[in-house]
Formats: structure tokens, C-alpha cells, sequence
């Protein structure tokens, strides 16, 4: 018992240390005003630390799903009766996008393969633009698929998605003038009352409990979200939630992702560190390519359609797409699509593709020895 009381406090300490150092981190990318600085300042201080404090860091993913909720309430109380009309209309867009960036990243595999000797399953599954826990999933449910390259790959994605996009994203250049909706216009009139609070914390709490039981991806954040949106729909307001919740919310999700990647585990990687890098800097290079084609389309504006498209997570492109003053329906529609297209349709195809002749003709070309063997990092 004393040893369990031991090891608790001794967690609560290493949360306490790992706040300490993500809010700090915050800080002093807020005096250099660096973009999104409440959630890359952590990121990056933690990265930094734990790099050299090896053990001294802790941050419950409990913390992380906590913090998804007012995320996934902000994301949701821009989905209108109007925005779902719009979904429709551009359904056939959103299925084009999200095919050929698979497509690409399956055309990028097949050279980054050939260069490093890395099986190609292995960096097909890796470079799928997906959410990084499914997609590990993914690679130990698949034949021939080596779990650890897809980890490295999924995770150098991740870390050039969360310092890049958001730089690349809110520069002058691309930000130099700030959109001014957000899709949720009628929620700024409204004021909260505590019937209001209430209602709306039990509808996202809830939301977020049913969507894990029913194994919704993100579910801390899809519940959430879907809670949220059905009241707005029904006439409920929505009114936007205080800048000091969002901030903690920005803390605890880079704090997390801060403790998460592991860059110490990566390095000394030689070529296999530069391909993986060169994936991701390619899939967000054509997804800024695809958004002039979804501007020409549908009218969306750029920088919209470059976090719509952008190869990350919903709650990091959610919270970019809040601080850039984008249009938080269109972001959330398009990376609940990809998401939702990735882990329903995706998975079966992968099987389907990696028993099929074509296929391993590809690999034979990938490795022109003809032993597809393993080949770890």
C-alpha cells in the first residue's frame, strides 16, 4: 500500500515538473510570438527536456482526452444546418482530396522504398496520412508490415505536421490577411448562463464516453464534437468558450505530444530519418498544391483549404484553424472525412493490395534482390 501511495505521489510530482516546463515553454514562445506558441512552446521545451532528463517527465493521456473536449465543443459549435448543406455540396471534392493524397503518399512510398531498402509495406503504412494511433494499429494488424518503421514514419509525419503547418500556415505570407469567419458567427452573439454550461458539459462529456464505447476514432474529440453540433442544429447557442480554457487545452495537448515523440529513439538513423522526413514534407507540400484547386472549386479560401487539407490531426488542425481565424466548419468537415475514409476504406484496400500481383511486381522493383525480407531501421 505505502508503495503504490509512493509511486502515485511521485507521478503527481513528474505531471506536476512536465506543467511547470510545458508552461514555460508557452511562455517564451509567446514573447518571441511564434505561432500556436500554448501548444508548440511545449511540445518543444518537453522534446528538449526529455531529451536529457530522461524519466523525470509524465503526462497521463487521461490529461490529453480531458483537454479534446472544449477542442472538440469549439470545433463543433461551427457545424450548422447551412454547413452540413455545404458538406454535400463538396462531398465530391472531399472524396478527391482525400484519394489523391493517398495516392500520393503510395507514390512517395514507392520511391523513398527503392532509395532506403525498406520494405515497401512497411513505408506505404507509414506515410498514410492518418491519425497516429490507428494507423499503428494498422501496422501490426497487416502481413509483412514492420510496427516499428511505421511508428517512425507516423511520427516524424507528426512532428513535421505539428512545427510546420502551423508556421507555414499563420506566416505573413499566407496569413497576411486573416479570414474573418469562422463558421460559427451566431455563436459569438450568445453569452453563457449556467444552464447553458451545464447542458453543454454534459452533452460533450457524454459524447465523449459514448464515442469510446462505440470505438469512434478520436473519440475524446469526435464526441464531442457530434454532441455539440446536434444542439447547435437544434437551436441551441453556442457561445465561444474564454481564451484561458483554450490556452490549458493548447498546454495539455502539446505537453503530450512532447512526452510522447521520442526523438532520441530516431537518431543516428541516417537515411531512413532524411526519407521519413522527406515524406512529410512532401504529403504538406501537396497539400498545399491541392488547396489552390479547392479554392478554384469551391471558393474556399486558401488558407482555409491548406488547414482542410493539411496531413494532420483534427485536434492540431482544429486549434490552427481557431488561432488563424480560418473557417472551423470546412476544416473539420474535411479532416473528419479523411479520417473517417482513412480507417473505414483504407484497411481492407491495404490487405487487398498487399496479396495482389501488381503489387508485389512493385516490391521486386523497390528491391531488385527479389527477397523482400524485413529490414528493420
Amino acid at each position: 500500500m505505502a508503495s503504490k501511495r509512493q509511486e502515485k505521489w511521485n507521478n503527481m510530482a513528474r505531471i506536476a515538473l512536465t506543467l511547470v516546463i510545458g508552461a514555460l515553454g508557452g511562455f517564451i514562445f509567446a514573447l518571441f510570438r511564434i505561432p500556436l506558441h500554448w501548444m508548440l512552446g511545449p511540445a518543444a521545451a518537453l522534446l528538449l527536456v526529455g531529451r536529457f532528463w530522461k524519466g523525470a517527465l509524465y503526462w497521463p493521456v487521461g490529461i490529453r482526452n480531458a483537454a479534446l473536449i472544449p477542442i472538440g465543443y469549439t470545433l463543433g459549435a461551427s457545424m450548422t444546418a447551412g454547413t452540413l448543406v455545404e458538406m454535400g455540396r463538396q462531398l465530391p471534392v472531399m472524396l478527391l482530396a482525400t484519394v489523391l493524397i493517398l495516392l500520393f503518399s503510395f507514390l512517395v512510398s514507392c520511391l523513398v522504398a527503392r532509395w532506403t531498402k525498406i520494405p515497401l509495406r512497411s513505408v506505404v503504412t507509414g506515410s498514410i496520412p492518418g491519425g497516429l494511433s490507428q494507423m499503428l494499429v494498422l501496422g501490426e494488424e497487416l502481413d509483412g508490415v514492420d510496427a516499428t518503421i511505421v511508428t517512425f514514419f507516423q511520427v516524424m509525419r507528426l512532428m513535421g505536421v505539428v512545427f510546420l503547418v502551423p508556421l507555414i500556415a499563420l506566416s505573413p505570407f499566407f496569413s497576411g490577411g486573416a479570414e474573418a469567419g469562422t463558421g460559427a458567427e451566431s455563436g459569438q452573439e450568445a453569452h453563457w448562463s449556467v444552464g447553458l454550461v451545464w447542458l453543454y458539459v454534459i452533452v460533450t462529456v457524454a459524447g465523449a464516453i459514448i464515442g469510446r464505447r462505440i470505438k469512434l476514432p478520436t473519440a475524446y474529440l469526435l464526441g464531442p464534437i457530434i454532441g455539440t453540433a446536434a444542439l447547435v442544429m437544434a437551436g441551441a447557442p453556442a457561445p465561444p468558450l474564454p481564451a484561458p480554457l483554450l490556452d490549458i487545452a493548447q498546454i495539455a495537448m502539446g505537453a503530450y505530444l512532447g512526452v510522447m515523440l521520442k526523438p532520441a529513439r530516431i537518431a543516428e538513423k541516417g537515411r531512413a530519418v532524411l526519407a521519413a522526413m522527406a515524406t512529410g514534407l512532401a504529403l504538406i507540400l501537396f497539400s498545399m498544391a491541392s488547396a489552390f484547386v479547392l479554392t478554384v472549386l469551391h471558393g474556399v479560401p486558401y488558407l482555409t483549404a491548406f488547414i482542410a487539407l493539411a496531413p494532420g490531426g483534427m485536434d492540431q488542425m482544429g486549434i490552427l484553424a481557431r488561432e488563424a481565424h480560418a473557417d472551423l466548419a470546412v476544416v473539420t468537415s474535411y479532416q473528419m472525412f479523411r479520417i473517417f475514409f482513412i480507417l473505414l476504406v483504407v484497411p481492407p484496400v491495404l490487405k487487398k493490395w498487399f496479396a495482389a500481383r501488381w503489387f508485389r511486381s512493385i516490391e521486386r522493383w523497390v528491391m531488385p534482390s527479389a527477397s523482400i525480407q524485413k529490414k528493420g531501421l
